[in-house]
């Protein structure tokens, strides 16, 4: 791939109105310097101070800063660092976040260590003073590159494909086809649950290495559905019917459970906290759902359907039930 001689890594930052947290991030940034490494990031319209601060670290750090003339969405924001990175490998910061000193160096070593396509890691949940880690679910061996196909395992407990983490992983380039690293423009939030099951399902590798620690600041971005009640985050229903395309495309019976196991949960969370949303907001929500889990195989939706909480299976099967009256009329 062409570019700059010295490119190793480029950590994509997309960032709107981030100037309160952009110091913690630059003196994070700092701490990771090492030779190859460059930060991209994209200025999603701010109207702020994000400009100015991130105008004075590009002049003391390898950080090259492109602006939206107008609000794209972090997706868009995300494809535009991309297109301007030129590194063999690419991870992706938020910039409300931050990294323990040598966090990024180690994932550089690790993608060049483990020869993977992909490798992911664990991250630390950080919920104002509280801190929490939380491992990347993988029950083999770690440092070891596998297919990646194994991350989605079937229906029940956690897997590597919904721990739709893109900050806790490294990619390589060279073994990863662009298109697989674009996001969906017009998912204003989700956009990296289709994105996750577009990797897994390819033919690539990936390893789940240990590394210093990326902290991922849980109450400063959108959060969810309930914690916002914003319109946007409905997209969560068109996140998951993209991903039952790919499932239900791809014809495993155990990648179509897993799937309907991932939209059973989300739908789940979200429509159990319904009541905090607007009356007009919970109808969307409601249809949207009834419409989404009315796809795909009875029996794997039956065998989906048991991985939700005792209380709300009634609720799905309804929403099911709704969705395929609506779709037979």
């Amino acid at each position: 791939m062409p570019g700059r001689p010295d490119a190793l890594l480029d950590v994509v930052v997309a960032v709107h109105d981030g100037a309160r947290h952009l110091p913690t991030f630059v003196a994070s940034a700092r701490r990771n310097l090492a030779p190859g490494i460059r930060f991209v990031v994209v200025d999603d319209a701010s109207s702020d101070e994000t400009p100015q601060l991130l105008a004075r670290a590009a002049r003391e750090l390898p950080l090259e800063v492109l602006r939206n003339p107008e609000n794209r969405g972090v997706a868009a924001s995300r494809n535009r660092a991309l297109d301007a990175a030129d590194a063999r490998y690419v991870t992706f910061v938020d910039a409300d976040d931050w990294c323990a000193p040598g966090h990024l160096p180690a994932m550089l070593a690790a993608v060049e260590r483990t020869g993977a396509a992909m490798v992911r890691t664990d991250h630390v949940r950080v919920d104002g003073m509280r801190r929490e880690a939380e491992r990347a679910p993988w029950d083999g061996p770690r440092d070891v590159a596998f297919a990646a196909r194994e991350g989605i395992g079937d229906a029940g407990g956690r897997a590597l494909v919904d721990y739709p983490y893109l900050w806790a992983a490294a990619f390589d380039r060279e073994r990863v086809e662009p298109r697989l690293l674009r996001f969906h423009e017009d998912l204003r939030t989700a956009a990296d649950r289709p994105w996750f099951w577009r990797l897994h399902l390819a033919d690539l590798t990936c390893a789940v290495v240990d590394s210093p620690g990326y902290f991922y600041r849980r109450s400063a971005g959108s959060g969810s559905l309930t914690q916002a009640g914003a319109d946007r985050l409905l997209d969560f229903l068109l996140a998951y019917d993209r991903v039952l395309d790919l499932a239900l495309a791809d014809g495993d019976p155990a990648v179509e459970r897993r799937a309907l196991y991932g939209a059973c949960r989300i739908v789940d969370f979200h429509v159990s906290r319904r009541h905090r949303l607007s009356r007009a907001l919970q109808r969307r929500l409601l249809a949207g759902a009834a419409a989404l889990l009315a796809r795909g195989g009875d029996d794997a939706f039956e065998v989906a359907v048991q991985g939700a909480p005792a209380g709300g299976r009634r609720l799905l099967r309804g929403l099911r039930a709704t969705g395929r009256a609506a779709g037979a009329a």
